[in-house]
């Protein structure tokens, strides 16, 4: 399936969703979630401050692998660097396209990068389907997973999630065990249209996961860039293709399709780790987190306590680490 067909579907969900009044999500207003978080001290939201690029850091990764391309990407580019992410676990996450089978095609695609990295002792685990109700976890064992390290976990040495996908199973794990928010930070994947509306891929496979996370207490980066995180084939096929299984797969997984061959096809999820691998590689603000509305709107009314956003990654810098990852440590 053509990506440009996977996008026509996308807009067209969009569409019925936003008009169909009498669906759930259209029903569901923010008003709904200042009731569920009534007794939230907001104040106390902790802003997060990602770690010196020198400490090592505990992470599970949430990723939408199947979805595309950049995944398999970004998803090398952390388990390259065990200096600095101690890789818990990784969650096989749904995406729009994919229906019922994303999750499980997700987690063949984890699994079959981490054949290739050399990283096989890390497990995966199956994530949820996405919410159907605004407060209604559901329940997988990579939810499970992810309540279990983060209890083992403290707000000294916290658990670090990085999603790459819907919020589905970081906001289940919360819903079931509100808890957590004490002991893990959030690292997620938007690009936002900053100050108006929050259309991204990720939150339209999942809205209630998706608003619930700003309407939470939970701690969390918002990753709102990387659009520009492009690399041409030319440059992949020299810095990528030579080195070791996983660089030839990483640069062949683009041959055949016109859009992944593109100069301007948009390597987004290799951002979130490079920043997380070295953080002088993005430029941050701390920002009152907005309430969401139903259409996905931005509402600052400056009732949710503070969060910390990225709003611009190097491009040549994030691109600098990977290569650099890629020619000192992949398998042959």
């Amino acid at each position: 399936m053509k990506l440009y067909i996977n996008y026509s579907y996308l807009v067209l969900t969009i569409v019925l969703l936003i008009n169909n009044s009498n669906g759930a999500w259209c029903q569901s207003s923010y008003n709904d979630y200042a009731e569920f978080f009534r007794n939230v001290d907001f104040n106390n939201r902790v802003v997060p401050a990602i770690p010196p690029k020198n400490q090592k850091i505990n992470v599970i990764i949430d990723a939408d692998a199947k979805n595309e391309i950049d995944d398999q990407w970004a998803l090398t580019l952390a388990l390259l660097s065990p200096e600095r992410f101690n890789i818990i676990g990784i969650i096989g996450t749904t995406f729009l396209w994919g229906g019922p089978q994303s999750i499980q095609m997700s987690v063949n695609e984890i699994d079959t990068i981490l054949k290739l990295t050399g990283r096989t002792e890390i497990p995966v685990y199956a994530g949820s389907m996405p919410l159907q109700y605004p407060y209604e976890p559901t329940k997988s064992e990579g939810v499970d997973f992810i309540i279990q390290e983060a209890m083992k976990a403290n707000k000294d040495e916290p658990l670090w999630i990085i999603g790459l996908g819907a919020a589905t199973n970081i906001a289940s794990a919360y819903l079931l065990q509100p808890e957590i928010s004490e002991n893990i930070r959030v690292f997620w994947h938007l690009r936002t249209q900053w100050l108006d509306n929050c259309y991204n891929f990720n939150v339209f496979g999942d809205p209630h996961a998706s608003r619930l996370l700003f309407h939470s207490p939970l701690s969390f980066v918002l990753f709102d860039t990387g659009t520009y995180l492009t690399c041409p084939m030319e440059e992949s096929e020299k810095e990528i293709k030579p080195h070791g299984d996983i660089g030839s797969y990483l640069h062949n997984i683009r041959i055949g399709n016109s859009w992944y061959e593109s100069d301007t096809k948009g390597f987004f999820d290799l951002g979130d780790i490079a920043v997380m691998l070295d953080p002088s590689v993005g430029y941050f603000e701390e920002v009152s987190c907005p309430e969401v509305d139903h259409d996905l709107s931005y509402q600052f009314k400056d009732t949710k306590g503070r969060i910390l956003r990225c709003y611009h990654v190097e491009r040549d810098k994030t691109f600098q680490l990977l290569y650099q990852k890629l020619h000192r440590n992949a398998p042959n």
